[in-house]
């Protein structure tokens, strides 16, 4: 997007990369692991087993070393903090919003700001990257607090429901904030010192709330 963006992300070493929707052989999924140290370790966080393998088995397609999983039901605190920040990339991905979020205990957040701090790369995606926000819109209690790694935004992936319908609904209620829509195949990344891109098919939306011009802005960056 031209001129200056109206929402703020977390200054850190590492990029957030919040992705439309996942499928097999990404380019985004590529693009991420080029950003990566060789031989970096690569993480995932996945609702399911099965969804956590078929992740893991296309990132080594896509020529990544051999990766791990983390367990969000881990009991040992300390294992789950470990084992976040010390991955070069991590990639979330979920079915249901809501139900990451209660899986992401304050000590998994707290590692993954400290991850992204130090230089890793996260990739959110699908259901998951609408958990960075500002605030999140959840499909059983409406708007909610997100995790704030995006500030003054609501970030609506391709997987949301009726995306139009809930921008406007975002709009009406929170008016100062912008909402990031993305599409399937697009992802928005945001890296340090201010810089941003659109990944993959570049179909990343900002809708800018009644407080400022009102205006769709389709982001054009790097």
């Amino acid at each position: 997007m031209t001129g200056q963006v109206p929402f703020g992300w977390r200054q850190a070493e590492g990029w957030l990369i919040l992705s439309g929707g996942a499928h097999y052989l990404s380019e985004i999924r590529a693009m991420a692991l080029s950003r990566c140290n060789p031989g970096a370790d690569i993480a995932c966080i996945s609702q399911a087993d099965a969804m956590g393998d078929a992740l893991m088995d296309d990132l080594a397609e896509l020529g990544a070393p051999t990766g791990y999983h983390i367990d969000l039901a881990e009991h040992d605190n300390n294992q789950i903090y470990e084992r976040i920040t010390s991955a070069g990339m991590i990639v979330i991905e979920a079915h249901c919003a809501d139900s990451l979020r209660l899986a992401l205990s304050q000590t998994a957040v707290h590692a993954l700001k400290q991850a992204l701090s130090g230089g890793t790369l996260i990739l959110c995606e699908g259901a998951a990257a609408g958990l960075f926000g500002a605030h999140r819109l959840s499909a059983e209690d409406g708007l909610m607090r997100g995790l704030n790694f995006v500030q003054g935004a609501v970030i609506l992936p391709a997987d949301a429901d009726s995306s139009d319908y809930a921008a406007r609904l975002v709009q009406g209620a929170l008016p100062e904030v912008a909402v990031i829509g993305l599409a399937r195949g697009s992802a928005l990344a945001l890296g340090p010192g201010g810089q941003l891109e659109t990944w993959g098919n570049r179909d990343v939306t900002i809708r800018l709330g009644a407080l400022q011009p009102q205006e769709s802005a389709r982001a054009e960056a790097g």
